[in-house]
This record gives C-alpha cells, structure tokens and sequence, in this order.
C-alpha cells in the first residue's frame, strides 16, 4: 500500500512551509480575498486525484495572494499501519488526528457523505471532496462540483498472467462482471477462471465503472466479488494476481509508470476495451512517458471534480484554491494549471470562449 506524505502529525505552519518550493502563475487571480482569518482548508476523498491535489495545495499555500494566511491540507485516502495525519485546527475546527482508530474517508462517496455531515453539524473538519465520480442524486443541494479534468476509467489485468494480451469488447467486460464469462480463454486468454475484483465500498471509481461503464451491479449477479483498493493492484491477493481483472484509473495508471504516484502496479496493465467509443489504447508510451489516449467519446472517460458545500465554514477559502464565482475563475479554471494536470496524465477540459476551464453543477 501506498505510504502518504506524511507519518507523524504536522501543524498549519509546517504544512505551508513544506508548500513553498512550489508556485504557479496565476495565482494572484484568486477569487475570494483575504478575510483575516487564518483558516485550515482540509480535503478527503478519491485516491485518484490525490497527488494532484497536493500540487495544487501546494501551489495555494505559496501564493503571494494567499495572506490571511490559510492552509490547505490534502488528507490521504488510506493510511498505512501505524501512520498518523494530522488536520490542524482552527478558528471553526480544534482538528483531528486520523489513524487506524480513526480512518480518514476512503474514497468520493465516503468523503461526500463527510462532508455533509460536517457541513450540516457546522464542523470545519473537512471543507472539500476530491471526486472521480459524477453528482449523485443523493447529493444535498448545497453541494457545487467544480469538474477540472478528464480521466477514464478501464478495465486491467496481469501482463504475465492468464490475460496478458487480450483485448476485451464492452459486452466481454459485461460478461466477465455479470458471471456470464468465467474462464480468461473464453477471450482469447489462458485457461484459468477469471478473479473478478471491483474497489472499495465508498470508491467514486466503483460508482462510476459499475454505474456506467457496466451499467449493472455485479453484486447483484451470479459472480463471486472481491474488493480492492482503488488503484491499489498490490493489494490484490498475490495468489489472485495471475487471473484477476479490475477496474484501473488510466491516469493513475499512467501516473504510477510515470514516477509522479508510487507505483502500486504490481505488473498490471491498463487493458483495451473496444465497442465503448474509443478502440484505441487507453494509455500509451514508454515507462515514465506514458500519455493517455483515450478519445473524450469513450464510456470510461469522465471528468474529475473538487466537491464544496456552500454550508461549509471555510466554503470562501476552499473556493479560493479551486472554483470560480462572479468575481472570475481560481488559477485552476482559468488554464493556469494545464501542464500540472498533464504532469499527472489528467487532461484539461476545453476552455469556454471566457477562458473558464472548469464546469460547475
């Protein structure tokens, strides 16, 4: 499992400090000015924008623009045995510790439904939700999605395995997820039964594969279903490893190759999917060149999104960092940031004719 960022508790002070070496133009554009309060900005959520995250953070603690000043801190997803990541407090919030006792959210849904319940309880513990899944009707209306890049989601297996060098049809995927398809060499694979693997409960990224790219729940069917960490391969059973298949981020995929995200592959590759808009690979190039190329048209494809709830007491700063309102977009809408979501294998969203890159809904 990946260790994240930090292993012992750290203060708003350290975390801006350790944020310095960091600065992108732009920045003087924020949205919301300074308030004169100092506040700490704090956001859970997927694994699957979590590096990227923390250069944008990073970006936002050294601005110029940033004077009261605040904080923002990029909690991890997950925690490794006897790690601990502190939330300092502020003014609305005394903080927290997160540790095994106390786990942070692990993944979009499990941090949207944190930072309800922060908002409604109006607790300052966590004032945003990193979010690789799509607004949910189940959402409260004071949520705002501000979507800020494409990523895409496909399917991955072992490239030394009973399905190194297939390439799978989206009614083959289907099949495999439905319990219709059991054995790899029924596409073209070895003969071995195949190991169906879906992510966490509360990941973005099984709401999204299973609501879309599947279209079903395959725990509804007559397959047998085992969990993993999103984007975590190696946290697939070594003895399942040879025959398992998962749903795989391609930018994390590609981040991982790439050096930019610890690499937790473990010698999966990020498979083809034909018949889902987008025949191509999803992700090409050489290790540590790796681009995605998935076309925008393909049914794995969807956009990334920070998550703000308009009750939060921080709402302005968070805003700050990563939304747009009447008075003109944040760094991060206006393009600023292009080559840091390339960096992490994201692709921008097209600018509006005004220059905004992100979409709010």
């Amino acid at each position: 499992m990946r260790r994240r960022t930090r292993t012992a508790p750290i203060s708003a002070t350290a975390a801006m400090v350790a944020a310095t070496s960091l600065f992108f133009p732009g920045l003087a554009d924020a949205v919301v000015g300074p308030d004169g309060v100092q506040e700490i900005v704090a956001a859970v959520g997927a694994d699957t924008t979590y590096e990227v995250t923390g250069a944008i953070f990073a970006a936002a603690n050294s601005s110029a623009a940033n004077t009261d000043p605040d904080a923002y801190v990029n909690v991890p997803s997950v925690l490794t045995a006897g790690q601990a990541f502190t939330v300092p407090g502020d003014v609305y919030d005394p903080g927290t510790i997160y540790r095994s006792a106390n786990p942070p959210p692990n993944g979009a849904i499990a941090g949207g439904y944190a930072l309800a319940d922060a908002a409604a309880a109006h607790s300052g513990l966590i004032d945003l939700v990193r979010s690789d899944s799509p607004r949910s009707s189940s959402d409260p209306p004071t949520f705002q999605y501000y979507a800020f890049a494409k990523d895409a989601v496909s399917w991955a297996a072992s490239s030394t395995g009973a399905g190194a060098g297939v390439t799978l049809t989206l009614d083959q995927l289907r099949g495999i997820y439905s319990g219709a398809i059991t054995n790899w060499n029924q596409v073209g694979g070895g003969n071995a039964p195949i190991v169906v693997y879906l992510p966490q409960i509360g990941s973005g990224t099984l709401t999204f594969f299973t609501g879309t790219v599947l279209g079903f729940d395959p725990t509804t069917k007559p397959v047998v279903v085992k969990r993993f960490q999103e984007n975590y391969a190696a946290t697939i059973s070594a003895s399942d490893r040879a025959t398992a298949i998962m749903p795989h981020s391609v930018a994390q995929w590609a981040a991982q190759g790439n050096g930019v995200a610890d690499d937790q592959r473990a010698g999966f590759f990020e498979g083809t999917l034909l018949g889902g808009g987008s025949d191509a690979s999803p992700v090409s190039g050489t290790p540590h060149n790796y681009v995605p190329t998935y076309s925008d048209a393909f049914i794995g494809a969807h956009s990334v999104s920070y998550v703000l709830d308009t009750r939060s007491r921080s709402y302005d700063a968070a805003l700050n960092a990563v939304g747009f309102d009447s008075a003109g977009p944040s760094p991060l809408c206006n393009g600023s940031y292009a080559g840091v979501l390339a960096q992490y294998s994201f692709k921008p969203l097209p600018a509006r004719s005004d220059g905004v890159t992100c979409t709010l809904s």
